[in-house]
Parts: structure tokens; sequence; C-alpha cells
């Protein structure tokens, strides 16, 4: 049975906990690069860098050369952490000097001090979402036990990942129904009001606000706040 350092165990078990008090996606992909550089010393720099739409952004990352050259790799779109997340496999540059592959991209790196990485798929149920990317600043710097390791650290940050989409979405949907709530509130009051001032039946009151506002071009929410208002000072509605 293979053998892991006790900072990877260590490692897997904050992740594991991290959804716990972190409720930003961002903060969470942060505290992520920070413990890869913990559990993989071989490592002097990380980055997480997620796909949305068919671009390519970093979230998150242990320091601005990291961004500063993430950065450039999106831009000429070519580079092995974009071909991690395209492939749903790992890749690595054991010496940016010497790398017939991704010339520009690892010439970039090599002129900033980067001298090696390793570029791991986060893959979410079956896709490729992003990459974990490593770097070093020396040649050849992840031995085949970093590898490992790097890959287990990974599989395990994608579900962080999962968890982190999954808990966004979650508060987005609560505020979108609380909204909705709020606004269903409001529109009913302002028909109340309609009704009462105009002595007519629901339907007729809402068709009114609901001209409003198309002839005003604004959402009937804020109509109906603006009869509500109305209403407290003793107008009429038009």
């Amino acid at each position: 049975m293979a053998s892991y350092p006790d900072a990877l165990w260590q490692g897997v078990a904050e992740l594991s906990g991290l959804l716990l008090s972190e409720e930003n996606q961002e903060t969470t992909l942060k505290r992520v690069a920070d413990l890869a550089v913990r559990c993989l010393p071989s490592c002097d720099a990380v980055g997480v860098t997620l796909v949305a739409d068919g671009e390519a952004t970093t979230h998150a990352a242990t320091g601005g050369l990291v961004y500063e050259v993430d950065h450039y790799q999106y831009d000429i779109d070519d580079g092995p952490c974009l071909q991690a997340v395209r492939d749903g496999q790992p890749y690595e540059v054991e010496d940016m000097a010497l790398s017939a592959r991704w010339h520009d991209f690892c010439q970039h790196a090599a002129e900033r001090g980067i001298q090696s990485s390793l570029s791991l798929p986060l893959v979410v149920r079956g896709e490729a979402l992003g990459a974990l990317n490593l770097y070093a600043r020396h040649a050849r710097a992840f031995t085949p036990a970093d590898r490992e390791t790097a890959l287990m650290f990974a599989v395990q940050a994608a579900v962080v990942l999962a968890n982190a989409q999954t808990f966004a979405a979650g508060v987005r949907l609560a505020h979108q129904l609380r909204e909705a709530l709020d606004s269903r509130a409001v529109i009913d009051q302002a028909i109340g009001v309609v009704i009462a001032q105009r002595q007519c039946e629901a339907d007729e009151a809402f068709e009114r606000l609901r001209e409003r506002s198309q002839h005003t071009h604004r959402k009937l929410r804020l109509v109906a706040a603006d009869v509500l208002k109305a209403a407290r000072r003793g107008e009429t509605l038009p």
C-alpha cells in the first residue's frame, strides 16, 4: 500500500471540512491553493483555474506570479492547464527550457523563474471544470510520489469545488426565491389598494398595474411599491 506524507492526510481532512465554515467559493478555492503548497513541498506556487462558458479564469492563487503566468496561457489559448481541462488528463512540463510542447508558454514561464509545472484536471460529475496548477522554480521538481500525491489531492479538491458550486447555487436560489416572495407580497398589497380605490375586481386591478409597468418601462414590483407609497400619502392611482 502506498505511503503518503502526513501533510497530505491533514490537507485532505481540512479540505473535507472547508464548507463547514466557508461560504464564498473564491475563499474556499484560495484555501485549496494554500493547502496544496503545504501538501507538496516540491511545489512553490499553486493556481486554481475554472472554465465557464469556454472562458478560463484563475479563481485563486498563492501569489501574483501565478496569475501572470496563467493569464498568458489563456491569452494565447495554449498550455498545459488548458490541455488538462480539455482532455481531462494531467500534464507535466518537466523542464520549461527544454520542452518542445507549448513553446511560447514555457518560454514565458521560464523567464519568470518557473522551471516546471504539473496541471491536474478538476473533474466534477465526469466533466473537467478547471485545473489545479502546480508550479516549481526547479526543473524536474515533481517526483513520482509527488505526482501520486498531487492526483489524490486534486480528486479531493474537485469534491470541494463541486460542493462549493452546489452551495453557491443553493444560496442564489434561496435569494431568488426570497426576492420572488417579497415581490409577490408587494404586488398583492398593491392590487388590494387598487381594488379599494377603484372598486374593481382583482384581475382588473392587476391589469392596471401591468399596463403602468409597460407604459413606464419599469418592473411590476417597482410600480407596485410606488402604489403603496402613494397610498400611504393618501394619494390615488391615476
